[in-house]
C-alpha cells in the first residue's frame, strides 16, 4: 500500500464529486454514459439556476459548502421544465412509483444519478453540516404530501468485519518503518471505529492526549455531527491495539490520534483517506462496494442489538437525537430475525396446518 496514492485533500467541489460517484458505481458502459450526462445536467443546474452568489462561471468548479436540503427538489422541478414529455416520445414516459408521479426516463434517471451523488457525499460525510441527505430526499416529495420513510436503510455486508482482520492478519515488517506504522495505524483505526461506533469524522479528530495513549477505557466525543458531546467505551483489545500503534510514534502527546505517514506526515488523517483504508481492505476481501468506515459502525450497532443491548442505550451510544433514528436505520434487521424466529418457534408448516385441522374435524 502507498500512501503517496490516496488524495492529500477531500474534494471541495460538486465537480470533482461526480468523477469519484461515477468511479464508485458498477455500471455498464451505456449506463456509465447516460449518468454522467444526468451529472453533467445537475452542474449546469448549480450554475445556472441554483448559484446562491456563486460567480455562475460555468468553468468555475460549484462549492461543495453552497448545496442546501432543497438542491434535490429543486433539480427535480428544473428537470420537469428542461425535459418536457412530447407526444412524440410518449413511449419514453415512465411512472416513477418512488416519486409518485409521471416522469420522462430522462427526468428520472437524472434524478437518480444526482442522489447517488448526494448519496456518495452523505456516506464519506462531505456534505455541509446542516444539510441532511435525508431530508433531501424527503423534499422531493414533501409537495404531494406524501409520507415517506424518513431515513434510507443501507443494507451492510455481513462479513464487514473482515475489513478490521485483514489489517490485522497483515504481516508486520520491521523496516521499513512507514511501512510498519501504516499498518499498525490502520489496525488501531479499524478497531476504533468498530469498538466505539464513532462516525469517521469524529474518530479522526482526536488526539492522542484524548485517549491517554491507549490507557483511557472511555473518551469524550466533543466534536460530533450534531454538536452534543457524548462518550464512547474502548475495550481492552482495541486499547492494546492503540498503545502499540502510538508507542512507535516519535511525535508529541498533542498530535492527531490517527495520522497519515505519507506525502502529509504527521497531518491528521482525512475522512477520504479512512475511506480508501477501508475500500482496499473491502476489495481485497471481496465485499460489497459500498462497504465504507461507516459500515463498522453500523455493524457495531447491529451487534449490540442482536445480543439483547436495549434500544435507547444503542441510540446513546450512537448519539442520535431519538431512538427512532436507530430503530429504523439499524434495528430493523434485528427485528427482522426476531420475527423470523418467532414465526419458526412458533408456527406451523402448510402440511402441519392441513394435520391439525384433520385432527379437529
Amino acid at each position: 500500500m502507498n500512501e503517496d496514492t490516496f488524495p492529500s485533500q477531500l474534494p471541495t467541489s460538486v465537480d470533482e464529486v461526480v468523477e469519484l460517484t461515477l468511479a464508485d458505481l458498477e455500471l455498464r458502459p451505456l449506463s456509465k454514459r447516460t449518468y454522467r450526462c444526468g451529472l453533467q445536467a445537475f452542474l449546469r443546474f448549480l450554475k445556472e439556476e441554483k448559484h446562491n452568489g456563486f460567480s455562475q462561471d460555468a468553468l468555475a468548479p460549484y462549492p461543495i459548502s453552497l448545496l442546501s436540503e432543497d438542491t434535490l427538489s429543486e433539480f427535480n422541478r428544473w428537470l420537469r421544465r428542461t425535459y418536457k414529455p412530447k407526444r412524440a416520445a410518449s413511449r419514453r414516459i415512465a411512472h416513477d412509483q418512488s416519486l409518485g408521479e409521471t416522469k420522462t426516463r430522462t427526468q428520472t434517471v437524472y434524478l437518480v444519478a444526482a442522489r447517488h451523488l448526494m448519496n456518495w457525499l452523505d456516506l464519506n460525510e462531505l456534505l455541509p453540516e446542516d444539510v441532511s441527505y435525508e431530508r433531501m430526499v424527503r423534499l422531493i416529495t414533501s409537495t404531494r404530501g406524501r409520507r415517506r420513510q424518513a431515513y434510507v436503510r443501507r443494507p451492510v455486508d455481513p462479513d464487514v468485519i473482515r475489513v478490521l482482520t485483514y489489517y490485522q492478519r497483515q504481516e508486520l515488517p520491521e523496516k521499513p518503518l512507514q511501512r510498519r506504522l501504516i499498518i499498525l495505524r490502520n489496525r488501531a483505526l479499524m478497531a476504533f471505529l468498530y469498538d466505539t461506533a464513532t462516525r469517521v469524522s469524529e474518530a479522526l479528530a482526536l488526539t492522542r492526549e484524548d485517549v491517554l495513549d491507549g490507557r483511557a477505557y472511555k473518551v469524550r466525543l466533543t466534536i460530533t455531527k450534531n454538536g452534543r458531546p457524548r462518550t464512547v467505551f474502548i475495550s481492552n483489545e482495541t486499547r492494546h491495539i492503540i498503545q502499540e500503534y502510538v508507542s512507535e510514534r516519535t511525535d508529541d502527546v498533542y498530535a492527531p490520534l490517527f495520522v497519515s505517514h505519507g506525502r502529509n506526515r504527521g497531518s491528521a488523517l482525512t475522512p477520504a483517506h479512512a475511506w480508501n483504508i477501508v475500500k482496499e481492505a473491502a476489495k481485497a476481501e471481496g465485499l460489497y462496494q459500498n462497504t465504507s468506515p461507516h459500515s463498522l459502525r453500523h455493524r457495531r450497532a447491529q451487534d449490540l442489538l442482536d445480543e439483547g443491548m436495549p434500544l435507547e442505550w444503542v441510540a446513546a451510544l450512537l448519539g442520535h437525537e431519538r431512538p427512532d433514528t436507530t430503530r429504523i436505520v439499524y434495528a430493523w434487521e434485528t427485528d427482522e430475525e426476531r420475527l423470523g424466529d418467532m414465526i419458526a418457534t412458533y408456527g406451523h408448516t402448510p402440511s402441519e396446518a392441513a394435520s391439525q385441522a384433520t385432527k379437529r374435524d
